[in-house]
């Protein structure tokens, strides 16, 4: 009877160390990469502020020109927006990892945009036309040419260095290579 007494908390505190110890060592390095990854990335979205808040600084009053705001182009440019984390893997104090982004092509919509509305501007009566309805027009093929593209899937490696204090860093040359994906 007494075995039995004393087995239910022996075998209560031995799950409670298992668990403890398990803790006890820590994320792997590919988890912690996985982190930094899902980090990184999660700042490309369209509800973001951050990202609105660059696309306002950076082209906010020729937006606003076409009657568009920075968040409806966000939106607009974001709508089909992913990635996905594939390999990690880890070779001493350095790593790659594979990541798949699907994005649409700001290069193909500015292409889109660009021939529509030299089109449109070639098909008017100049004289019909104000400045703001040019300014219109432009603005509502931009956001058409960006609602109508097609997310492109890119896959690319990054790298990673394990620095002094062991935290993993993306190195400059991959944050550069994922920037111009985003952009492209």
């Amino acid at each position: 009877m007494y075995k039995k007494m004393l087995l239910a908390p022996v075998m209560a505190i031995a799950c409670v160390l298992t668990l403890v110890l398990a803790g006890c060592g820590g994320a792997s390095a590919e988890d912690l990469i996985r982190e930094n990854i899902e980090s990184y990335m999660g700042e490309i979205d369209g509800a973001n502020e951050e990202f609105v808040a660059g696309l306002e600084a950076s082209a906010g009053e020729d937006l606003e020109l076409l009657g568009l705001s920075a968040d409806e182009f966000a939106a607009a440019y974001l709508d089909g927006y992913g990635y996905e984390i594939g390999d990690i893997t880890v070779d001493g104090e350095t790593a790659t990892a594979e990541i798949t982004i699907t994005i649409k092509s700001y290069s193909d919509i500015m292409t889109t945009f660009q021939n529509d509305f030299y089109e449109w501007a070639y098909s008017v009566d100049a004289s019909s036309v104000t400045q703001d309805d040019i300014y219109q027009q432009a603005g509502q093929m931009l956001l058409d040419a960006t609602n109508n593209a097609e997310p492109v899937s890119t896959t690319v490696e990054v790298g990673y260095t394990q620095n002094s204090d062991g935290d993993w860093e993306m190195d400059s040359s991959s944050q550069t290579e994922l920037s111009s994906v985003v952009l492209a």
